[in-house]
């Protein structure tokens, strides 16, 4: 069984995207219909790199927008679906909840129907939903060290397992 957590000290930013798509590849391997990535750490830790470069990986064209101030940002995401031979069309969330100071945001933004539903979701600032979000498959950490950044994987559920498990080698060990 690959480990419940994984630590990496990331050199900078172009290692924190390659880790991002190294995820995102991950679960296009064997896309699930639901599945929720939480980043936090401290403002500038990386989270909004981690997003874009994981919807990058899985295809996102054009701007990827920061939603600290739309709260939300969906993305139309197309993997190829070898089961049915063609594609399978999802929708990826970018959360931002930084804003959110009480349990009662979360509850009157609607959006634990969308973390919930069908769907990737990211959200930074999971702490800000204060326990309401249901367990995520995949918790980033990421704490900068000057250029660098530590970074702490934790596998919340079986999918996030799965990641684990598809997740490189190289990376698994290093």
């Amino acid at each position: 069984m690959p480990p419940a957590a994984l630590l990496l000290l990331l050199a900078n930013d172009h290692a924190t995207e390659a880790l991002a798509q190294a995820v995102a590849l991950a679960w296009a391997q064997h896309p699930m219909p639901r599945l929720l990535i939480t980043l936090d750490g401290d403002l500038g830790a990386g989270k909004t790199t981690f997003a874009r470069a994981f919807l990058r990986a899985l295809g996102v064209q054009g701007r990827i927008k920061s939603p600290s101030f739309s709260l939300l940002e969906e993305y139309t995401l197309d993997i190829p679906d070898l089961q049915f031979k063609g594609t399978l069309r999802t929708s990826a969330y970018h959360i931002d909840l930084y804003r959110f100071s009480d349990p009662q945001e979360w509850d009157d933004s609607g959006l634990r129907d969308v973390v919930g539903g069908p769907g990737v979701s990211l959200v930074e600032w999971p702490q800000r939903a204060q326990g309401l979000l249901p367990a995520a498959d995949l918790s980033v950490h990421l704490e900068p060290l000057g250029e660098q950044r530590r970074c702490m994987l934790q596998a919340g559920t079986e999918l996030g397992q799965r990641l684990f498990r598809a997740l490189p080698e190289g990376l698994k060990s290093g």
